[in-house]
């Protein structure tokens, strides 16, 4: 049988809209091409400005950024993935986020035609342009707080995809409705593809990459209940914490399934609050500051089972997927490298 042609490619309308932005500002002729075949990337642009000066990048989309930490959880996952140089397409980029960027060294584009841009020692940067009345509503499309949740407990079960979409919001903790929309939106946006056997998350690896990046601004900060200093920073080796409806996340939950970091934060998600025996006995005394953070499970029962084939799990970490995005908002350089570590042995397969 003859091979069927691929279905002709229709870039994203923010992409599209941001390298007409930018070519407009700068007089710099784009070109959007498609993507290498399976990529985590949406789209590549072309920058042709002369005939014989002509680069291009792929595109990372994120639908909004809108503080530090989603900039920096992007460079982190970019670096364990060992990335080529690509560029952040979003609808809007403050100027404060534009110089956050180019501190990093992210390439990023907005549809208001606000750019920075690095080639051959060359910096472009444009910063200023107000906010389009399309970025606005892209924006109003981007993930809620409950949304994320949604896409937790996929990235946390991959057969739950095909559960029914009640089954997903009891999982997920949310509302029928809210699973219902997030479904359809993720199937809009061909994260979730349906096939023969059923629903599948198109590529595993580019969604978690997208929810790490926007787990600290777009829900961690509101899962966070208090944090505390220990007078014993290895308290923590004595409790049990499934015995009190808890888990260890962050670095304590890395060291644990790695072996390769010293925890300097003590991270425990929880059901309810944390226990006032572990207060008294660990003496616990509430700091802003504190090396102790407790947080509120994201999801009901986040069970450690990994996929089939990864290592097992003790019942006192919470799921790998939790783990490595904990580690990613830290911007730490130690802890990104274990983050690499434990996406390879828990979260490749």
């Amino acid at each position: 049988m003859p091979r069927k042609s691929p279905p002709p490619f229709v870039p994203d309308p923010t992409v599209q809209a941001a390298a007409a932005a930018f070519s407009a500002a700068t007089g710099v002729a784009t070109r959007i091409l498609r993507p290498p075949h399976r990529a985590h990337y949406a789209a590549k642009i072309q920058f042709q400005a002369s005939p014989d000066r002509s680069w291009s990048r792929p595109v990372l989309l994120v639908d909004n950024v809108d503080r530090f930490a989603t900039l920096a959880a992007i460079k982190s996952t970019a670096h364990i993935r060992a990335d080529d140089p690509f560029v952040v397409v979003t609808p809007y980029l403050s100027p404060n986020l534009l110089r956050h960027c180019r501190e990093l060294g992210l390439d990023a584009l907005d549809m208001s035609g606000n750019a920075v841009m690095q080639n051959d020692g060359n910096l472009i940067m444009i910063s200023g342009g107000k906010r389009t009345g399309m970025a606005s509503r892209i924006k109003d499309r981007a993930w809620t707080t409950r949304g994320m949740k949604v896409v937790l407990a996929l990235l946390c079960d991959r057969v739950l995809i095909n559960a029914g979409q009640r089954a997903i919001a009891q999982r997920a903790g949310v509302s029928l409705g809210t699973a219902q929309s997030t479904f359809r939106d993720l199937l809009e946006r061909g994260d979730i593809v349906q096939r023969k056997e059923g629903y599948v998350l198109d590529d595993t690896a580019r969604l978690l990459d997208e929810w790490a990046a926007l787990y600290p601004s777009r829900l961690r900060n509101q899962l966070l209940v208090n944090r505390y200093r220990a007078e014993d920073p290895a308290w923590w080796r004595n409790i049990d914490p499934n015995s009190e409806q808890c888990q260890f996340g962050g670095e304590v939950a890395a060291a644990l399934l790695t072996g390769y970091l010293k925890p300097a934060t003590v991270t425990l998600y929880c059901e309810q609050a944390i226990p006032r025996k572990w207060l008294i006995d660990a003496r616990l005394r509430l700091d802003p500051d504190g090396e102790v953070e407790v947080l509120t499970m994201p999801i009901p029962a986040v069970t450690p089972l990994p996929p089939a084939g990864a290592p097992d799990l003790p019942s006192s970490v919470v799921h790998p997927v939790l783990i490595y995005a904990d580690l990613i908002a830290t911007g730490d350089s130690r802890n990104i490298e274990t983050a690499r570590m434990l996406r390879e042995q828990y979260l490749s397969t």
